[in-house]
């Protein structure tokens, strides 16, 4: 039986990170799998070794609200230390950007993009791995930045070879070149350098020599410092001035004290306790043809492919009014409108009137999309097709760039919550308030996720809800018109890009906030526009699922788990929306192995004591009844009879309970197993608090024992389980069942009272 690795010993979180060096035609990057709580100074070493830098120069890292981090020894201005940040306190999220400069005289600067947040893999987290990257880098110390780097290259694409100068000096003889240039010009002849070529063994091979400096633990940000927040997820500041929970399930973080902790999509699905529900998705192809399908997207991709080689810009970096008029028409941007723009008389003449690209919505809103999605690089005064464009007939590239821009934007606008602008934003009160809003706009994105095929989610019904125990007045009006407004922002995007469906909303005025903070200050009733019904389309629903994964989070889809391990089939299952559609998972998982080898893999998916072992262990039985009825040569049968002996926790008790629900006991199984799997049937169910626990234990099949029914004749037994949460769960079931059974409660708490008696809390072959 396997052992399964405590929760001392959990996967550490990476960032993957893409790194470019900015200006160079073709592009130059590297694409790193980092641990996430490296500091930025361990980063600078990182990168200085994966660009064949030698740490001469001065380096500073810029983020993108303008908080600078370095050596604050080095710099003489105002500087934010790098030992003191991690990569996770600046770059906590999928899609967040900063720069990275070094050699203040030729400015290398190096754009840093967050391409996943996720628990490490086998080979990573230990040290800094290359995943990918191009093109080779010379020595390019002192060359005067990348134009000087790009003069050079191209003597050498030309094949021009620098002639030295023999130096002959007391009886020794040696040459010398005219400048630094030409020295190292002559050297990429001499080591045959490939501009072209690169291998990212090699340089993993290099970085894991470079030593890594950690911050352990969740790090605080400076008050008012870059991306800071006040307030933890899933709770509100109220008027009172008192944190309070958000209804609906979800809840605050461990203690207050994490007032100055970064809202973080890792921190709302850690404070939700998200299981998401099992989904179907279309299949890639079609996914791809519906991306196909989306004009606003599909004009970026066309827009990157226009630029080619390089397109001429105004210095305010927007396209000529010329070139911008010949975009439109030549790489059909007008397809965005084509009710508007269709007529190509029409447009021309309207074209010929507008004067500058800023005026034109038709190539603003794919530009900045290009841009945003790396589709568009912009170098000096040219644009060119960038370095993440996709090829158009490829499926999977369209659809990973769709997914990647779509849903990082959705949740970047619904996951933070809206600030009012002008002095009313600055008043105290206020930001506290809007500071403290939980994130409700992206927890109705997780609602619709799961809704069934073709249902429609109440928006003004999921907002109410979200703000119950918020007092009538001002400050409730205040929130839910920054609600709408929000809503409104994140739900219009999606619907641009084909990942949402929206009926019966009105778009809110732009000073609606302020409105209703003015009506309310003087006893208005205020007032914001309907929001109507809201749902996910199977694209945003397979966006918002990648987005989820990347953070870790259980997302199954349903007909996807045939060559999965059994312990991600075992989690999935609980998730699936009807009994059918989980038996046509299983019968396609089976049909996978043998069963022999399923009855294996089951069994060794059940090891461990903790709470979601337990919720693995309930769904066993539904796998192994399968298991057993396609045994035709007994041979799963024998391993569940090694295995009920084995005294390995949760494996032998899931065995022996198989077991005796075929009537086929094991000789020698544990005494007390039968109370082990009660105790760990309730484990999972502990921490939803008493009022569903009872709920749980009263539910039941019309005819047959109720979970109350089977604690009801075990209660005086149940010490004897030897699980090493037997304590814990005795007693939360004596408070869930005190409500309607007294004298089973008392039973309980005796129960309770003998296994600390007892000192028996573990179990024999614990794999914790």
């Amino acid at each position: 039986m396997t052992v399964q690795r405590s929760s001392a010993e959990r996967t550490p979180s990476v960032h993957q990170l893409k790194v470019g060096l900015e200006g160079m035609k073709p592009p130059v990057w590297r694409r790193l799998v980092v641990p996430s709580d490296v500091t930025l100074g361990s980063l600078h070493d990182v990168i200085q070794g994966a660009f064949g830098w030698e740490d001469m120069h001065l380096h500073a890292f810029e983020d993108r609200s303008g908080g600078r981090y370095a050596a604050p020894e080095d710099l003489d201005m105002p500087v934010f230390d790098e030992e003191e940040a991690t990569l996770a306190d600046v770059l906590p999220r999928t899609g967040d950007r900063m720069d990275y400069t070094y050699d203040f005289g030729d400015d290398w600067l190096h754009r840093i993009t967050v391409e996943a947040v996720r628990p490490a893999q086998e080979g990573e987290g230990t040290y800094a791995v290359c995943a990918g990257g191009r093109r080779a880098m010379p020595a390019a110390e002192d060359l005067g930045g990348v134009w000087g780097l790009a003069e050079l290259l191209d003597r050498y694409a030309d094949g021009e070879r620098p002639k030295p100068a023999v130096v002959r000096d007391g009886g020794k003889e040696w040459v010398e070149y005219d400048g630094l240039h030409d020295e190292v010009l002559a050297g990429l002849y001499e080591e045959g350098f490939d501009p072209a070529s690169f291998e990212p063994a090699a340089l993993t091979g290099e970085l894991a020599q470079v030593p890594l400096r950690r911050l352990a633990g969740p790090r605080k940000k400076r008050r008012g410092g870059p991306g800071a927040r006040q307030i933890p997820p899933g709770t509100y500041r109220c008027e009172c001035g008192d944190l309070h929970p958000v209804s609906g399930g979800t809840r605050p973080l461990a203690g207050d004290d994490g007032a100055d902790e970064e809202l973080s999509l890792s921190d709302v699905l850690g404070a939700v306790g998200l299981r998401l529900p099992a989904v179907r998705l279309p299949d890639e192809a079609e996914l791809a043809r519906a991306v196909r399908e989306v004009p606003a997207f599909m004009a970026a991709v066309r827009l990157g492919r226009w630029c080619g080689g390089g397109q001429e810009l105004t210095p305010k970096g927007l396209l000529r009014p010329k070139l911008a008029r010949q975009a439109v028409d030549e790489a059909e941007l007008w397809r965005i409108d084509p009710d508007e723009w269709g007529d190509a008389e029409e447009r021309a003449a309207r074209l010929a009137k507008v004067r500058s690209a800023a005026d034109m919505e038709l190539v603003d809103l794919p530009w900045e999309w290009a841009l945003n999605c790396g589709f568009i690089e912009v170098d000096g005064n040219r644009a060119y097709a960038g370095d993440e464009l996709p090829d158009q007939d490829d499926d999977t590239a369209l659809l990973h760039d769709w997914q990647e821009a779509v849903a990082g934007a959705a949740v970047e606008l619904s996951l933070t919550f809206p600030e009012m602008d002008g002095p009313f934003g600055a008043l105290s009160p206020l930001r506290e308030l809007t500071d403290g809003a939980p994130p409700l706009v992206f927890l109705m994105l997780l609602a619709t996720y799961g809704l069934p095929d073709g249902e429609w989610l109440d928006v003004a019904d999921f907002l109410t809800d979200g703000m119950e125990g918020l007092p009538e007045g001002p400050a409730r009006r205040l929130v839910w018109a920054l609600l709408t407004e929000q809503y409104d922002d994140t739900a219009g995007t999606l619907e641009l890009f084909g990942a949402a469906e929206r009926e019966g909303h009105e778009p809110p005025a732009a000073d609606v906030a302020l409105a209703v903070l003015f009506d309310g200050l003087h006893g208005g009733g205020g007032g914001t526009p309907p929001v109507g019904r809201f749902r996910l389309t199977a694209l945003g629903r397979s966006g918002l699922r990648t987005l989820l994964v990347a953070a870790g989070a259980p997302a199954p889809v349903i007909g996807s788990l045939a060559q999965a391990d059994a312990r991600a089939l075992l989690a999935a299952l609980d998730s699936y929306p009807s009994e059918a559609d989980a038996a046509a998972e299983i019968a396609g998982w089976l049909a996978a192995r043998s069963p022999a080898d399923a009855a294996v893999q089951v069994v060794d998916a059940c090891a461990g004591t903790g709470p979601a072992d337990a919720l693995r262990r309930l769904q066993a039985p539904r796998v192994l009844a399968a298991v057993l009825e396609a045994d035709r040569a007994g041979r799963a049968k024998a391993v569940l009879l090694k295995a009920a002996v084995s005294r390995v926790a949760g494996c032998s008790h899931v065995a022996a309970s198989m077991l005796r629900r075929v009537g086929e006991p094991a000789a020698g199984e544990e005494p007390w197993g039968l109370e082990w799997m009660l105790v760990d049937g309730v484990l999972p169910f502990v921490a939803a608090g008493e009022q569903a626990l009872r709920e749980r234990l009263l539910a039941g099949p019309e005819k047959g024992k109720r979970p109350l029914d089977q604690l009801t004749e075990r209660a005086d037994d149940l010490w004897r389980a030897r699980h090493p949460h037997t304590d814990e769960v005795l007693g939360a079931l004596a408070n869930a069942v005190k409500p309607v059974d007294k004298a089973l409660a008392e039973r309980l708490r005796k129960a309770a009272f003998k296994v600390g008696s007892a000192g028996n809390t573990s179990t024999t072959g614990s794999a914790e």
